[in-house]
């Protein structure tokens, strides 16, 4: 089986959360498990070519967008059996970041993965690589299942490859203006109430919607969830409609780059059976954050983009009290410049208990998941989440808002099999007491340590997750999911 990834994040190259996490995990995945896997991506101008070993291939990319002509290179790597193709274009990928810079995406970021895409399908059909399966992820790769379909404009295609759209996150459509439509050069057909347009606009991820053969979320309750008017973002009537071929798909984790008996990143590594680790752990993060040395203060951990979405308002509403309760809390993230400047005015006026570090480092997150007594996820909504599984990998107890794949993945501690804590209702009020609730337990040393050793024996290796995916290819292959 050959599977064609297209994604425009994969860790380590370039990543914004979640959906880079994924596309590298899952690939290797699915390569142990004898599926040939190769991925494509954009060359952006902040990927090291040299230290990722990147070597250019010797073919030349030339892509209409209407009637301008782009010229594109392609680059490769491979690493631990997987391809990755790296699409080059100085037009529209020499420029900082991954969708724009300082806090605004890029005005053509529709030209951009546009671009991306009709290369993807060009770079199919030079080296006549007939995969069974591509593979889109979220909007960037939306058009990819039309394209493959009708062809680039120039010369006509008529694909008859199976597609699979997933939904990393449902609020990111990739919207652009009706008028720029005749880029795509698609057929008219395409610029309807049944495919593209939406609102008198393009919408990139409906396309990819209703043109894949097949639909995932990235947790079985997000799946139920989009189907809502609360969780839909306008799209949940388009996802009704395709139900029949709408799955859910819990997202993995990397257990061997997201080990704390292995971590290099970790002043001291630990294990479910010795624990004694962790509290070196705890101990050099409360240093390096310039909190008090307190093993028994509790310590919370929070690693996040700074965004509505990401439930930064409940800790805006409930900071006073999280501090009055004499707990300590590290942050990691950077996002909109509002939460930014919040999180720096706590951090200057309770310096002792609150550490905040606006950026992004792969080491800082491993030490504060490793060095955290709980961590918070007060999400508002979560196709999936990582951090959780990440934390209770490390015996770190996530706190979650019960929604997306937070609710499938964390059973409350007020159950017997617990392994976190889980609030309902999108309120400060219902945070702060479940936080209470966590704060009492963590009291009980020998009950939390029972906690924290239920919670490093739960297994979201992605191993799971590539035997998911491969038996959605091979229904994809065996005919019974059709466009409709």
């Amino acid at each position: 089986m050959k599977i064609i990834f297209v994604s425009s994040e994969i860790v380590p190259f370039a990543s914004s959360g979640g959906l880079g996490d994924v596309c590298a995990a899952l690939p290797k995945a699915l390569a142990k498990q004898g599926v040939e896997a190769i991925r494509m991506m954009p060359l952006y101008h902040d990927i090291d070519r040299e230290k990722y070993g990147l070597k250019k291939c010797d073919v030349e990319l030339h892509i209409p967008l209407g009637h301008a002509w782009f010229f594109g290179t392609v680059w490769m790597q491979e690493f631990k059996g997987v391809t990755t193709y790296f699409i080059h274009s100085a037009e529209f990928f020499d420029r900082p970041g991954i969708y724009g810079a300082l806090d605004h995406g890029y005005a053509d970021n529709f030209e951009r993965f546009l671009f991306f895409q009709k290369a993807v399908v060009k770079l199919i059909d030079e080296w006549n690589m007939k995969p069974d399966v591509v593979h889109c992820n979220d909007w960037q790769a939306g058009l990819v299942p039309m394209l493959l379909r009708h062809g680039l404009g120039d010369y006509y295609r008529n694909g008859n490859e199976k597609t699979l759209m997933t939904i990393h996150n449902l609020a990111h459509q990739g919207w652009a203006p009706a008028e720029k439509f005749y880029m795509t050069q698609l057929p008219d057909s395409c610029y309807t109430m049944n495919t593209l347009e939406f609102y008198g606009e393009i919408n990139c991820l409906k396309g990819g919607i209703v043109g894949a053969t097949a639909v995932n979320a990235v947790s079985p309750t997000y799946a139920k969830e989009i189907k809502t008017a609360k969780f839909g973002c306008k799209l949940n009537g388009v996802l009704y409609h395709r139900q029949s071929v709408l799955h859910g798909i819990l997202n993995g984790i990397d257990t061997d780059r997201w080990n704390p008996e292995t971590d290099s990143y970790l002043p001291a590594n630990y294990s479910v059976n010795n624990l004694g680790g962790k509290a070196v752990c705890k101990a050099a993060l409360q240093k390096a954050a310039g909190l008090k040395a307190d093993p028994k203060a509790p310590l919370l951990g929070v690693i996040t983009r700074l965004v509505s979405q990401k439930g930064i308002d409940l800790l805006v509403a409930s900071i006073e009290k999280i501090v009055g309760t004499g707990a300590q809390l590290v942050l990691l993230g950077s996002g909109d410049n509002y939460y930014e400047d919040i999180c720096r005015q706590w951090a200057e006026r309770w310096p002792d208990q609150v550490c905040v570090w606006i950026e992004f480092s792969s080491e800082k997150a491993h030490q504060i998941e490793a060095g955290a007594d709980i961590f918070l996820m007060p999400s508002e909504f979560e196709p999936c989440g990582q951090n959780q599984l990440y934390s209770m990998r490390y015996g770190t107890i996530p706190l979650v808002h019960g929604v997306g794949g937070l609710e499938d993945s964390v059973v409350d501690y007020a159950q017997k099999s617990g392994t976190g804590f889980k609030f309902y209702g999108y309120t400060s009020e219902a945070f702060f007491q479940c936080l209470t609730r966590a704060l009492k337990a963590f009291q009980n040393a020998a009950r939390w340590k029972t906690l924290m050793r239920r919670a490093m024996k739960q297994d979201f290796s992605v191993v799971h997750m590539a035997r998911d995916y491969i038996a959605l290819y091979e229904k994809l292959l065996s005919g019974n999911e059709t466009v409709d």
